[in-house]
């Protein structure tokens, strides 16, 4: 099954490790994500935005997900909007989310507000700076099953465990529609929230995000 219909970025998804089931706490305020049988609305407009790094595909923003309208809609708990966009340069502003604070911080989360994917959302991406001397990023993609279970599926990306401080980074093909099997085995549509948590930080922030965006055609 190509990742993309130009063919392009095949040899990409082996860069995905640690696909399992994790049940994650939702913070206080967010509501768990439904399913549904019904189509998803019409996409937003789309850009290939990650094209300066040498992916072609098209990508449309998750909801919110540049920050430059402040947090509106995303959860934050231990986190906050702050001064900095990313240095990638894949979309141009003036703000990002940083996890954590303090000389010792305990567990940061935010979480997205709930949107909809069916089989042709398969992947997201984003952007990520560690701040910390050490850290580590879960990331899941949260749905209630067709049991009415809330369930997060863990997303483990190669860019997200550091042992030093580093520069913005873009992620790599996170699966969304992927981790779903009642959209990618059913065909049916889900609402989902993205999950990023970090369990702890040191001396500051732990890690920054910037510019979640989602792959509506990489499937061909």
């Amino acid at each position: 099954m190509p990742l993309r219909k130009n063919g392009t970025l095949i040899g990409r998804a082996v860069a995905i490790t640690g696909l399992s089931v994790a049940a994650l706490a939702l913070p206080s305020g967010a509501s768990a994500a439904t399913t549904t049988t019904a189509s998803c609305p019409t996409q937003p407009a789309t850009t290939k935005a990650f094209a300066k790094i040498g992916d072609n595909a098209d990508y449309s923003l998750a909801p919110n997900g540049s920050f430059e309208n402040g947090s509106t809609g995303w959860t934050l708990s231990n986190a906050k909007l702050v001064n900095g966009n990313e240095t990638v340069g894949i979309l141009g502003g003036l703000k990002s989310i940083a996890l954590g604070g303090g000389i010792i911080s305990g567990q940061a989360s935010v979480v997205s507000p709930e949107f909809c994917v069916d089989q042709s959302h398969p992947y997201f991406r984003f952007l990520l700076k560690a701040n910390g001397p050490v850290g580590l990023m879960n990331i899941g993609v949260q749905y209630t099953d067709e049991a009415g279970t809330l369930k997060t599926q863990s997303v483990q990306s190669n860019v997200a465990t550091n042992l030093l401080p580093g520069k913005w980074k873009a992620s790599e093909l996170n699966p969304l529609s992927l981790n779903i099997p009642l959209v990618n085995d059913g065909g049916q549509t889900a609402k989902v929230r993205l999950v990023f948590s970090s369990p702890m930080s040191l001396l500051g922030f732990s890690y920054n995000i910037d510019n979640v965006l989602v792959d509506p055609y990489r499937r061909g």
